[in-house]
């Protein structure tokens, strides 16, 4: 996976005001947490603690919605319904950069 070319792009959609500094947060978060694959597994309580325990459930959702909207990263694993504030995992995709 090329991270530098997936960086440039969240440069742009920083610039443009495209993202907030949370889903930022997140998206570098997943980013760094996959290593060099493209897929990854992450704990809710871990990006609770990194993103900061106000960082809801909720928050998590918009997000990474968001980020899918922007052809970032994708939930590989659909969130649960009735999910609420307890712990569990993420399992996500990140999408390859795009070709300028």
């Amino acid at each position: 996976m090329d991270r530098l070319e997936l960086l440039k792009e969240l440069e742009k959609l920083v610039a443009g005001n495209g993202l907030d500094a949370v889903e930022i947060r997140l998206c570098l978060l997943l980013l760094t947490n996959c290593g060099g694959s493209r897929n990854g597994e992450i704990e809710y309580r871990t990006i609770k603690s990194a993103i900061g325990q106000e960082f809801s459930l909720d928050k998590l959702i918009k997000s990474c919605q968001r980020l899918f909207m922007y052809k970032l990263i994708a939930v590989t694993l659909p969130f649960p319904d009735g999910m609420n504030d307890e712990n569990f995992i993420i399992s996500y995709m990140i999408f390859p950069a795009r070709e300028n």
